[in-house]
């Protein structure tokens, strides 16, 4: 039944969109020599008008987005900009557009470029690993003069990417008017946070009369008041039940709320001189700033501390229900209200200088810069507050989505003490030096027109540091931490019950104090000590080179060249001889030993882009590629835990290739006339060297049992499964994308994609993650000199998203609706009205079975009112 309904979907979208280009086509006649209608546009015409043409006159396959249709979209950082693109979805964790899968691939297989170079990237949530997942919430789209996205490679453009090429194009000061000043103010509300804070962002722009020297800076400040409530499980671990037969179980029945604030002040600056007619420079910088502070709450009953329940309700293997004992007898059940405060800040810059000189049927350039990012988790402040009471619970669906119902009332401080407090610190930084040079020159070699070539040299290095103390909770009572209950509408929009949803809540602050104020002889260790195996760095050392041949004739373009790439690669870390995982001041600083592992290698990337364009409105486009991508910092990391008495552990690989793809694709485009394009592409990627994680039998030391056993102290290591990071799979993809942007009628207009991604593996029990089969965008779009409105849908469905506590996690389809309207008060001054998630879609995850949750969670709606100048 799912399945027909995502055809019937994916059918109705191919179908609308066909019938909108007949529509259009209906609308925008061509003259009567054949050619394109002449029409002079504005407004997001113009902008339509600049993407189409950017397509257009590419060799590659490529989808661009201008910054006025950026700005008229309702998006507020570049994730959301880009998905309104085929074969582009996004994932939304806190109602922001954070990662962007490309054509059914993994976020971290995918590049994004700014002006053609690679910017760093941290993340704030202390759960997110180093990876090569570009942070797009701390880039505002007032930064971004255009976005391209290509998808099939040109020998000339960085490597990395399997599934696409996302380039940002800052604005330069010589393409826009000698004076131009933009400026913006707006107020942003969530309703489930039930809180605003204003926001604003400004440009100006300079150039002499002679248009040989401009400056152009921007900036952008951006506050968000987020909070997120949510139903988790936490994994479902296997139970014996009293029969023996085994089970799987929600680890816990768990009510989440997360409230943050994010604060993000950035800035470009662009100095662009041309003193000659020969060379020209360019000087770009950005620098981001944000702040990601939160407290994050849980209040869970632990079921898999008593292990199988009482009175066990089974369906489908799967315990649904069930109850444990009062508090008082020997298994009690167990409620644990986490309080976690973090505090993050994420900074990122970027400088790069690039002088172009061109001659006579030449071009040469060089290009250099530096790019740093730091960020992860400042401070966290986590205590662990306990209760002992019965219980039961229900996850059947036929109470809603979860309910709880304990012994002592959930308002109810009652014998909850604090039992486990922690401090810990989890900073992670990421560079990158790169120097570069490219030479084109023009040639009449027959079919050939151009060649190109170049080389370049990047240094990288990813790196995680964490430290641990200990606190002594000394069983002290809630009262003193608590800042109230849970706050109004908590909860709404998901289907528990009242014990989930009323409950007393933590004051950061008061945890933050009780810390702080802690005596020495609170704290069970004097002083942080380093945690072993979440240290880490990763290096990369990368040359590369290129040759590329550009040619043409009479409806005949495109380019054919090979990169060539060398990678040495460093992975360090730092580790207890003995197996243990503390560092200093814990363990002596001469028991630990570095580790240092080295691995190089090489790839040849050939690629060819055709171009026919068969007459004066369509064009056909094929093209085939080997492409690879690096694996994430974290797979390649040193990185090893071990669990003593389940004899596991979870562990870096920095032995590791990369992925490699081989990837084919067909386009067909119809310009409709300036403003109007239908376009249909298939792809296909097959990808070897695919790395998934998998257990085998290793040899480690077991800290618990006598490491040190043999007369000459040498220790006796034990076997354990090992589960790590691993190449060996294969998986394919093959798709179609469908789009249509231009007009309908007069001032109607729209803008509709659908992408149809299948994705299979050679392991069956091994799932692509953030691949979505079905996903589609529509925005019909209304403007005239005085209004300018905008309505966007967008859907994708179900897709796997992860291993969490290693349950497989599937995320369901998920919708979304947004809005934004302009005003034209004056030519220079638009009022401006923004909303986002107007559905308050549920992000619901589960397991195997749509009846089995894994996580429910809401993000609230998000609304934005503002005035903006332009001149």
């Amino acid at each position: 039944m799912q399945f027909k309904k995502m055809l019937m979907r994916g059918t109705a979208s191919a179908m609308a969109i066909m019938a909108i280009a007949a529509t259009a086509q209906a609308q925008s006649a061509p003259a009567a020599d054949g050619t394109l209608e002449e029409i002079v546009v504005t407004g997001i015409r113009a902008s339509l008008v600049q993407s189409i043409n950017t397509k257009r006159n590419a060799d590659a396959i490529v989808d661009a987005i201008s910054a006025e249709d950026i700005g008229k979209f309702p998006d507020k950082n570049v994730a959301e900009s880009l998905s309104h693109l085929p074969g582009v979805q996004v994932d939304r964790d806190f109602g922001e557009g954070e990662r962007v899968a490309i054509r059914g691939t993994d976020p971290a297989l995918n590049r994004t470029l700014l002006n053609g170079q690679t910017v760093a990237s941290t993340d704030w949530f202390i759960l997110d690993a180093p990876g090569r997942t570009f942070n797009y919430s701390m880039l505002a789209p007032e930064v971004v003069g255009q976005l391209e996205v290509y998808k099939s490679p040109e020998a000339r453009i960085d490597e990395g990417s399997i599934g696409g090429t996302v380039i940002l194009h800052t604005r330069r000061p010589l393409d826009l008017d000698p004076l131009t000043l933009n400026a913006s103010v707006e107020y942003a509300y969530n309703d489930r946070s039930d809180d605003g804070a204003p926001n604003a962002s400004g440009l100006i722009s300079w150039a002499n009369e002679a248009s040989t020297f401009g400056v152009l800076a921007s900036v952008t400040h951006q506050v968000q008041d987020i909070r997120r409530d949510g139903f988790e499980s936490l994994g479902y671990p296997t139970v014996t039940l009293p029969n023996g037969t085994k089970a799987i179980m929600p680890n816990v029945i768990n009510a989440a709320l997360f409230q943050q604030k994010r604060e993000r002040t950035g800035g470009t600056l662009a100095i662009q001189a041309k003193p000659s007619d020969n060379l020209e420079i360019n000087a770009t910088g950005l620098y981001v700033k944000g702040t990601y502070d939160n407290l994050n709450q849980s209040r869970y009953y632990f079921n898999n501390f008593r292990g199988a329940p009482n009175n066990a309700v089974v369906r489908n293997g799967v315990v649904v229900g069930g109850s444990y004992t009062n508090a008082g007898t020997p298994t009690a059940g167990l409620m644990l209200l986490d309080a976690i405060a973090r505090e993050s800040t994420i900074e990122t810059y970027a400088t790069d200088l690039k002088a172009d000189y061109t001659g006579d049927g030449f071009k040469a350039s060089v290009q250099g810069g530096y790019t740093k990012s730091t960020g992860g988790t400042k401070q966290q402040y986590f205590g662990e507050f306990e209760q002992l009471t019965g219980y039961s619970f229900d996850i059947s669906g036929t109470n809603g989505l979860a309910s709880v119902t304990p012994q002592i009332a959930s308002t109810s401080n009652a014998g909850t003490t604090l039992g486990f407090a922690q401090l810990r610190q989890q900073p992670t930084a990421d560079e990158e030096t790169y120097a570069q040079a490219d030479f084109t020159r023009d040639v009449e070699w027959g079919l050939l027109n151009a060649v190109k070539f170049g080389i370049k040299y990047r240094t990288h290095e990813t790196s995680q540091d964490a430290k641990l103390r200990r606190v002594n909770g000394a069983a002290t009572p809630v009262d003193g931490f608590v800042g109230g209950t849970t706050p109004s509408g908590y909860m709404s929009g998901i289907d528990v019950n009242a014990a989930m949803k009323n409950w007393n809540t933590i004051s950061a602050d008061k945890l933050k104090t009780w810390f702080l104020g802690r005596p020495a002889s609170g704290y069970v260790d004097a002083a942080y000590f380093d945690f072993l195996p979440a240290q880490f760095s990763v290096s990369e050392d990368i040359w590369s080179g290129y040759t590329q041949l550009g040619f043409e004739t009479e409806g005949f373009r495109g380019n054919v060249g090979v990169r060539y790439v060398h990678t040495d690669q460093t992975s360090e870390g730092r580790r207890d001889r003995l197996g243990g995982q503390f560092g200093p001041p814990i363990v002596p600083a001469s028991q630990i030993q570095p580790i240092k592992l080295d691995k190089s290698y090489d790839d040849f990337l050939p690629s060819i882009n055709l171009t026919f364009d068969l007459d004066p409105k369509t064009v056909l486009r094929l093209s085939g590629s080997r492409v690879m991508a690096r694996a994430n910092y974290a797979d390649l990391s040193t990185f090893l835990e071990t669990n003593n008495t389940l004899r596991t552990a979870n562990g870096g690989n920095p032995n590791l290739d990369p992925y490699r793809a081989n990837n084919f694709d067909a386009s067909f485009e119809y310009y409709l006339d300036k403003v109007s394009l239908v376009s249909a592409t298939l792809f296909y990627k097959d990808i070897g060297s695919y790395i998934y994680r998998a257990t085998s039998t290793e040899m480690l030391i077991n800290t618990d049992t006598n490491p040190l056993t043999n007369p000459g102290g040498t220790t006796v290591p034990q076997a354990f499964e090992v589960s790590r990071p691993r190449n060996g799979g294969s998986a394919e993809i093959k798709g179609l994308e469908l789009a249509y942007r231009g007009d309908i009628y007069e001032n109607f207009g729209i803008e509709a994609s659908y992408t149809f991604a299948d994705s299979e593996t050679a392991d069956a029990s091994v799932a692509l993650p953030f691949s979505s089969k079905h996903s589609f965008s529509l925005t019909p779009y209304y403007e005239d000199e005085l209004f300018s409105a905008r309505v966007t849908y967008s859907y994708r469905s179900k897709y796997f998203r992860e291993v969490n506590r290693a349950t497989s996690v599937i995320n369901d389809s998920y919708n979304q609706l947004d809005a934004s309207l302009t005003v034209n008060v004056t030519e220079q001054v638009a009022l401006t009205a923004q909303a986002q998630n107007l559905l308050d879609e549920t992000q619901y995850q589960y397991v195997g079975n749509r009846d089995v949750p894994f996580a429910a969670y809401k993000n609230g709606r998000r609304f934005f009112g503002g005035v903006r100048f332009s001149y």
